[in-house]
């Protein structure tokens, strides 16, 4: 349920027309009225046709091959795909502000065109730090790439997504969630694949729901940014599969971070605050032995943080259903790397020791009776230096931590 638009898919019409029914039947009792039903089943939408009654406004047969609007994204009943529909990019304000409501304006919540959006947010982002204004006009080169982007944004419209994650579910052999996280210079993305292998042999692969954000402009290593990058597909993967609800599926994760790997493997409280807090948030996310390295010339979520625009390819091959090596045995896929320990970052080890001095005074010859016992718990004459020279053999190191804090202190006042 989103708002007032209700989203539901069943493995068969008979039980997609009874949970369809029972949820009409159900909010219609609370005055709740579902209307404007669309399916790519025609049976469906008749049999929800409702009932003549003076208090329910009647609706009309929307089964057709009419294109509706889902989320941003379009549906098509009769063929059961996903599709996008661009309009108006002949219609540009060539200023900052202009560039940001066309921008804004294609709404991909579920990541499937990230790899041409991501593009354009950062070149807005690059129109800020060259000081643009809001409605100062683009010109020039960076006129010249918007053009060329616009042209690529309209092959969305010929792009065609299946609905349907696993079309031929009763012959499921085994589902895995498959992670890919990655980051540069100028953005980071996560992307979630559902990968089902069916018992004829047969298997596919569709991209679920991808994520990207614009790097940082304060200066970050590039491990860090790939520790974030793996935060981000942590957090996804789980949001995925509680949605999704599959039973037996199993999780793997990639990155081509060979530090990232390492950091995952390790004690978390061994590293900095900023690697710690990460590592043990992807620790309770996930478990380290569902991480894997991946080369980066294979890791599909590289496409998805960078710039460079290709005008015959908006979205890369591979990006909807994910690298090719997924298609071979799971024998042949990469390997991970071996453990190694992990150096940057790492806490700093402190270690506090305590030294006593040697003694060069003979204890030995120290002499109390009966006629000096009165001095000596007075702490008089000659015992009183007595009693310093033991503390400061017993006690010499705390001695100096105290006289040191005292030194700062009345530094600090004098100041």
């Amino acid at each position: 349920m989103y708002m007032d638009d209700l989203l539901k898919a069943a493995d068969s019409e008979e039980l997609a027309i009874e949970n369809a029914k029972n949820i009409r039947d159900g909010l219609a009792e609370g005055d709740f009225h579902l209307t404007n039903w669309i399916s790519n089943s025609p049976k469906l939408v008749a049999a929800l046709q409702p009932i003549a009654d003076s208090t329910v406004e009647a609706t009309c047969s929307l089964a057709s091959d009419e294109v509706e609007k889902l989320l941003g994204i379009f549906y098509e009943p009769s063929t059961d795909d996903l599709t996008f529909r661009v309009t108006g990019a002949d219609e540009v304000e060539w200023t900052r502000a202009g560039l940001l409501s066309k921008v804004a304006a294609v709404y991909d919540p579920l990541g499937h065109a990230a790899p041409l959006i991501v593009k354009a947010k950062i070149k807005l982002c690059e129109l800020g730090i060259k000081g643009l204004n809001w409605k100062d006009v683009v010109t020039g080169e960076d006129k010249s790439w918007w053009q060329r982007w616009f042209s690529s944004l309209k092959h969305l419209n010929s792009i065609r997504m299946p609905r349907n994650l696993q079309p031929n579910k009763k012959n499921i052999k085994s589902s895995q969630l498959l992670t890919f996280c990655d980051a540069c210079e100028e953005a980071v993305a996560a992307a979630v694949y559902l990968n089902t292998s069916y018992e004829d042999g047969s298997s596919n692969c569709r991209l679920v729901m991808a994520k990207t954000k614009l790097a940082p402009r304060k200066t970050i290593s590039i491990p860090k940014l790939e520790l974030n990058t793996a935060l981000l597909g942590a957090r996804l993967s789980r949001y995925v599969e509680e949605a999704l609800n599959l039973p037996y599926l199993t999780r793997l994760f990639w990155t081509d971070s060979s530090t990232t790997r390492n950091w995952l493997r390790a004690v978390a409280a061994h590293y900095t605050p900023f690697v710690s807090h990460r590592v043990g948030e992807i620790q309770s996310l996930t478990d380290p032995s569902e991480w894997r390295f991946v080369p980066g010339k294979l890791n599909i979520a590289d496409v998805a943080t960078r710039s460079l625009l290709i005008d015959e390819e908006p979205i890369p091959p591979g990006w909807l259903e994910g690298p090719d090596f997924l298609k071979q045995p799971i024998n042949l896929w990469p390997k991970d790397l071996p453990w190694m320990a992990v150096s940057e970052e790492r806490r700093a080890a402190h270690t506090q020791h305590a030294t006593k001095l040697p003694s060069n005074y003979d204890w030995s010859k120290v002499k109390i009776d009966s006629s000096k016992l009165s001095h000596c718990l007075k702490m008089e004459g000659p015992f009183k230096e007595l009693m310093r020279r033991c503390q400061e053999e017993e006690f010499n190191e705390d001695i100096q931590q105290l006289r040191d804090f005292k030194t700062s202190r009345h530094r600090d006042f004098n100041n």
